[in-house]
């Protein structure tokens, strides 16, 4: 072998030049010569550098790990992923990734980080009462490839006996994205795919090398789906449990929403017999669908130039819309395809008027709920046993409904700000990526995207994001 090649072999296959190399080398000699010392010492003066010399070694030993998952990462054809919370986005994305992964791009290394050591469906979708249905119906319901009636065709292969237009137990459809997990994994197996659970809630994530790295690992890209924090966990209906109120006389519960029906139906299932009062400041229930034998061809109520108009005139636009369709509910559906499109060029100052004046009016009549539940309400209103009273209960025992917080701070959110790879939107409602291979999911993007909070909604946008990780080019890292 020729002395040029056997000099240079080991730099190129650490993809380094001999300066870089230099200079890495020299920080290892540098520590190492740091750690000595202080053992020397510490050997002869005891009382001296009591834990220097281990804190010294230990940083050392941290660094040669990083180096070694750096070189190896750097020199080997793989795509290293990392996807930080499994619910609903988090599951569907990773199904895309898979599913779509060719394998000339070479390997995929999917590492999943979740808290929980089961499947977590989503907070909705992890209900275990089979009176708990889906707001929207079956053959829209479907999460893969953007095709809306993949879910119902699951039922019909399932043997379930449901029609399109039903509004299934949202029971079904958990163990249905349980089968779309089983399905994802298949695909791994077959595609040489290696992925890894990790039962572990992620407080930091950091940038080294222009790589993430995340608990002793490092990765080409990172998509968060941690999804929102609930406004009030310990008195939420989802993390409360009921039976400690049926000795009660009466229920005092926050919101009149579709979380606040669930719980309604959830006391009737167990048959309390006392007084439930919904608390809410406009004193409006959520509204019930309504399935229509025909199809009405109507027009967008707005359109994404619309948006120059001062909010009072989009607003009469489009109630003039919903009055001349045969149901509003008609134009409320016709609107929801143009519905992120029209937010995202709205500017922030009308954005924040809607939040404050019109998000409530408008959550009472863009998330209905099915007819059925909605009759069980009307109907224990009617018995007196449930009343709506307008304004906030005092404190006390009550079950909060009132949803999710968009713009809440953990501590990994936190950690991201800090370390810039992340920022709060213009409303404080959701998360601007400050790097070009950090992603998120459903609710995270609530304040820049509005309408991303139900399947529909969110499978498209996962897909979108597995498409660019996918198209990802690991050798666009290397230094």
């Amino acid at each position: 072998m020729p002395k040029s090649n056997f000099f240079t072999r080991h730099l190129r296959d650490i993809n380094e030049s001999y300066f870089v190399h230099m200079r890495h080398a020299l920080g290892f000699a540098r520590e190492s010569l740091i750690a000595f010392c202080c053992f020397f010492i510490h050997s002869i003066l005891p009382f001296i550098f009591l834990t220097a010399g281990n804190s010294t070694a230990r940083k050392l030993l941290n660094r040669i790990n990083f180096r070694t998952k750096l070189i190896n990462l750097s020199t080997a054809n793989e795509k290293h992923v990392a996807i930080v919370g499994f619910g609903l986005s988090g599951l569907v994305t990773f199904f895309n990734l898979v599913k779509n992964h060719q394998a000339d791009s070479g390997k995929l290394v999917v590492r999943i980080f979740e808290k929980s050591s089961v499947l977590l469906k989503g907070t909705a979708y992890s209900t275990k009462s089979p009176n708990h249905l889906l707001n929207v119906p079956a053959n829209r319901m479907g999460v893969v490839e953007e095709d809306q009636e993949h879910f119902f065709k699951w039922l019909c292969l399932k043997g379930y006996n449901y029609q399109k237009t039903d509004f299934v137990p949202r029971q079904i459809f958990g163990i249905y994205l349980e089968d779309l997990l089983q399905i994802a994994l298949k695909i791994s197996d077959e595609k040489n795919i290696s992925y890894e659970f990790r039962s572990k809630e992620i407080s930091e994530i950091t940038v080294r090398e222009n790589y993430f790295w995340i608990d002793g690992d490092l990765h080409h890209s990172c998509i968060l789906a941690v999804g929102p924090q609930l406004k009030d966990s310990k008195k939420s209906f989802w993390r409360n449990d009921l039976e400690s109120y049926l000795a009660d006389e009466e229920i005092h519960i926050l919101g009149c929403g579709l979380t606040a029906i669930d719980t309604v139906v959830s006391l009737r299932d167990r048959k309390y017999s006392g007084k439930i009062f919904l608390h809410s400041r406009r004193g409006i229930l959520s509204q019930p669908h309504k399935i229509f034998d025909f199809t009405e061809k109507v027009d967008s109520p707005l359109n994404p130039e619309d948006s120059d108009l001062p909010l009072s005139q989009i607003f009469r636009k489009f109630i003039n819309a919903c009055k001349k369709s045969s149901d509003w509910r008609i134009a409320f559906d016709a609107f929801r395809p143009r519905t992120q499109k029209f937010w995202m060029v709205l500017d922030v100052e009308k954005k924040k008027r809607f939040m404050r004046h019109c998000f409530r009016l408008w959550n009472v009549h863009r998330h209905r709920c099915p007819e059925s539940q909605f009759k069980i309400v009307e109907e224990m209103m009617k018995s007196g046993q449930l009343r709506i009273q307008k304004g906030r209960v005092s404190d006390g025992k009550v079950i909060d409904c009132t949803g999710f917080d968009y713009g809440f701070e953990s501590e990994l959110i936190s950690n991201l700000v800090k370390n810039n790879l992340v920022k709060f939107d213009e409303l404080h409602a959701g998360l601007i990526p400050q790097h070009e291979n950090i992603f998120f999911t459903a609710g995270l993007n609530f304040g820049s995207l509005f309408e991303i909070t139900s399947a529909p909604d969110i499978a498209p946008h996962c897909k979108k994001i597995s498409d660019k990780i996918n198209k990802l080019d690991p050798s666009s890292f290397l230094r």
